[in-house]
């Protein structure tokens, strides 16, 4: 095969994967065959102001044979100044993406014969229609850290409601997984590793979804549970290799349908018979991070992990807890976001689509300073990681919020938040890591997660509103808290946004 002056040794080409198509991956790919490699997707915008983290996704390498240089943007300059830039890496190709409008990516593939090896000191001239751009879209949470601005939630919300959660002997709830609350147009349901809760949408108790044991529709733990409101079903991932399917409206359970890999940790459901299961990497070796699977355990398509590293000792270690969010919805899309990478993708059936780049700059922990690359050695990692971050992503219409905290050392337990403001394209952070709350009840937001597009919901221990009320005693004023107890179930906190 031959296109201008480039001669590829055969017809398979490596397709464009962003996260996944590091060096090492197409060097790989190369050796078993591959007439082309291309590099993950490199901003134009990060290239041309010198980024270092950009360039450094540019070097190829000597195994790779014919290779290109993929960059995506939105400005037809800057697009163009990262090209020529991209010359001084010598690729045979320079794949340039840009969106148009809603087509996801619209890619022009500009072929410069003088690339590879050869002189490249004569000015090139790189031409673009300009475009509209949508995504990716490169959010600055570095710079965002070092900008505080204080935001009332009156700001950013129309109203709040507070859901005081029933308690009584069948529903004494210990914790809630605040990031995998769900909400239909009729029910709550909220979970721990080991109950599912389901109430009405006022906090009246309806039923525990499941018991523990070995049986069908039984569990010793869950990780995750999905639902679709259109067909009534109710999905539950469990520790057992299976996803346990319940009816929404009497709790029965009906089938259950087995996953590729026990050690998932987190999945969504395409529909009512495609899942989407995302792997732990404990062992460091797990070259498989997201599964597509049918009903019937046939796996349709799988997407690979670049995050592959040794443990010396054998010995596993999960970074990982209960509120950690990986895969979740935002209005119809399925996102995926892991704490080491910095992109948050969009799932389907055939690919992942880059939505969100966060720019995490020097906060961006290295993967030798992982606790799973760390050997379990405690002292080694609360030294090593401590300058580094591990942030969240709960999407409105209007906004990210991203709370965040330390890996380690003394700021673990410190809560922060990060805002960025889709319309103004701006990033800042807000004091002590809660919004202000100016609406009656002044209980502070800090998000587990969204419910839909315009609503987020906080979980708020009882315990810890009294303590709210210690200093703020016109918490307890509020009609839907005057009656809340110490004892009782946690408080949803619901926030309808602008």
């Amino acid at each position: 095969m031959k296109i201008k002056d480039i001669e590829f040794p055969g017809r398979a080409f490596l397709a464009p994967m962003a996260g996944v198509a590091d060096r090492a991956f197409r060097e790989v790919c190369a050796s078993f065959g591959a007439a082309y490699t291309v590099t993950e997707m490199v901003s134009a915008k990060g290239l041309s102001m010198g980024d270092k983290k950009s360039a450094a996704l540019l070097t190829l390498g000597k195994e790779e044979g014919i290779a290109g240089a993929q960059i995506f943007g939105d400005d037809p300059a800057v697009m163009a100044l990262a090209a020529v830039k991209c010359l001084e890496y010598k690729p045979d190709i320079i794949d340039i993406n840009m969106e148009y409008r809603k087509v996801f990516l619209l890619s022009v593939v500009v072929f410069l014969s003088a690339c590879a090896g050869k002189n490249v000191e004569q000015p090139v001239t790189v031409e673009f229609e300009p475009v509209e751009s949508e995504y990716p879209i490169t959010i600055p949470f570095e710079a965002g850290v070092g900008v505080e601005r204080e935001i009332k939630l009156s700001d950013i919300a129309d109203s709040v409601q507070y859901v005081p959660l029933e308690t009584n002997d069948k529903c004494l709830i210990d914790f809630i997984n605040s990031g995998k609350v769900v909400k239909t147009g009729k029910y709550w349901f909220v979970s721990s590793n080991t109950r599912l809760y389901q109430y009405t949408t006022d906090g009246k108790f309806v039923r525990n979804i499941g018991s523990r044991g070995g049986g069908p529709g039984q569990f010793n733990y869950f990780q995750q549970i999905d639902v679709n409101e259109d067909t009534g079903l109710i999905f539950m991932l469990t520790t057992s290799g299976k996803i346990n399917v319940y009816e929404m409206e009497t709790g029965k359970f009906l089938y259950d349908i087995k996953i590729p890999d026990k050690e998932t940790a987190q999945f969504a459901m395409l529909n009512d018979t495609l899942v989407a299961t995302f792997m732990l990497n404990s062992s460091g070796q797990q070259k498989e991070r997201i599964y597509i699977s049918s009903q019937k355990e046939n796996i349709l398509n799988t997407f690979y992990r670049s995050d592959l590293f040794e443990v010396k000792s054998g010995t596993r270690w999960l970074m990982m807890s209960g509120i950690d969010r990986y895969m979740f919805r935002y209005k119809d899309l399925i996102c995926y976001k892991e704490f080491y990478n910095d992109t948050l993708f969009v799932v389907t059936e055939k690919e992942l689509q880059p939505r969100y780049i966060f720019d995490l700059g020097k906060y961006s922990i290295p993967i030798d300073c992982r606790m799973e690359a760390c050997d379990g050695d405690w002292k080694t990692y609360n030294t090593i990681a401590a300058p580094y971050i591990r942030n969240q992503v709960i999407e409105t219409d209007s906004l990210l919020f991203m709370p965040y905290n330390y890996w380690a050392g003394e700021k673990q337990r410190e809560r922060h938040m990060v805002l960025y403001d889709k319309k103004a394209k701006e990033c800042f952070s807000v004091p002590g890591g809660y919004i202000k709350n100016d609406f009656p009840g002044a209980l502070p937001l800090r998000p587990a997660t969204s419910l839909d597009r315009n609503t987020l919901v906080s979980v708020w221990e009882a315990g810890d509103i009294m303590k709210e009320a210690e200093k703020n005693p016109g918490v307890l004023e509020h009609p839907q808290l005057k009656k809340l107890t110490e004892d009782d179930n946690p408080v949803l906190m619901v926030v309808y946004m602008k």
